[in-house]
């Protein structure tokens, strides 16, 4: 939570305080004032594990959200200007894994570590409020624009689906042939063990027949609260170019590039390797990558 305190209050205060500057400018500054919305194209940029063979297990591609927000600009003169905005965007990205993996059964007395294969098919969304503040240049109709963001995350959620196959378990008589999980994640309030109420299945491990969720929360593999899985403050760069269809109307495209690590490495386990029943944690860097299409209002 300190953590989390933190972030928030860092970045409340540079909202503040740009917000404050720009307001605090004489009537002659030329403030201009203006409305986004569009979509995102984002996805998560990172370090695939790697099976024994040398070949990448997991893999990130482009999942689609929207931004909407306010703008505020200081014109410098008729070519040069600063601008900063309000949005609240959605970011993640569509992560899958497929290969050698494991898993461990808990249960009354014991536990059994088997291994198999796994496939994973998580939506992962995340959202933030953005401010990113850049300058830009205009020329006619055409403006580009460059410089840096900052984000709070204020929503973490995925959904989707494992399989695991070629293990140490056996269904029983009248169960599924394999063991098909449904995941429903929220990586911020999810607890260790958790798991979603409703349907079960029945599988044979070793000498014990157990009953387990058909949904599995975000951390229902885990022992302990290791935090959340993705990091609360994320920052990078931002660069785009605009188009004016208009005095105030424009359509545009950016790039947000992250350099923060959105991963918590306390939380981030390997999903193919463990050491005994003890996780193999992650040090790797997660980046949020994120193009942005908008159209907009400046007044």
């Amino acid at each position: 939570m300190a953590r989390f305190f933190n972030y928030k209050t860092l970045l409340t205060a540079g909202m503040c305080a740009l917000f404050l500057v720009l307001a605090s400018l004489p009537a002659q500054a030329q403030l201009r004032y203006g409305f986004k919305t569009g979509l995102n194209f984002s996805k998560m940029d990172g370090p695939s594990e790697m099976s024994t063979a040398g070949t990448g297990l997991e893999s990130w591609s482009t999942i689609t959200g929207f931004h909407i927000g306010l703008s505020l600009a200081y014109k410098l003169n008729d070519a040069f200007g600063i601008r900063s905005e309000l949005l609240y965007t959605k970011k993640g990205s569509k992560y899958t894994f497929k290969g050698p993996s494991y898993r461990v059964f808990r249960y009354d007395g014991g536990s059994t570590l088997t291994y198999g294969n796994s496939d994973y098919l998580i939506n992962i969304n995340n959202a933030y409020i953005d401010l990113p503040v850049f300058v830009y240049g205009r020329w006619k109709d055409f403006e580009l624009s460059a410089g840096a963001y900052v984000g709070l995350m204020v929503q973490s959620i995925g959904e989707g689906s494992l399989s695991y196959t070629n293990g140490l378990t056996y269904p029983l008589e009248n169960s599924v042939a394999n063991l098909e999980f449904n995941l429903d994640h929220n990586y911020r309030k999810d607890q260790p063990g958790g798991s979603k109420e409703g349907q079960t299945l029945i599988a044979q491990v070793d000498a014990n027949t157990l009953q387990l969720p058909k949904t599995l929360g975000a951390y229902y593999d885990y022992t302990e609260d290791k935090g959340s899985l993705y990091n609360t403050l994320d920052y990078g760069l931002v660069a785009g170019f605009s188009y004016y269809l208009s005095r105030s109307l424009f359509i545009g495209v950016r790039l947000q590039y992250g350099l923060a690590d959105i991963t918590n490495n306390d939380a981030d386990i390997s999903r193919a390797d463990i050491n005994g029943e003890n996780f193999i944690l992650r040090d790797d860097k997660d980046r949020n990558v994120v193009i942005q299409a908008s159209v907009g209002f400046s007044f």
